[in-house]
């Protein structure tokens, strides 16, 4: 756990299950996981990780058209 004042976080390692069983592993770049969960990216990373990203949500049509502007 990390203490910072009266603020206590719950320091959270990167899990990989394998066959092996559970393998704590290490980011090798400037990559990381946030405390809460989300995820920040190097700069040699997030260009990759950004179009990664936005073809899963398209690829899962998590988003949908509410204003479209071409069509008037």
């Amino acid at each position: 756990m990390i203490h910072l004042g009266d603020i206590v976080i719950k320091k959270s390692t990167y899990n990989k299950l394998t066959v092996e069983g559970e393998i704590q592993t290490e980011w090798i770049c400037g990559c990381f996981e946030t405390v809460d969960g989300f995820f920040k990216f190097c700069t040699e990373h997030n260009d990759a990780m950004k179009k990664t990203i936005e073809a899963q949500i398209d690829e899962l049509d998590m988003t949908i058209v509410i204003d479209d502007k071409n069509s008037k």
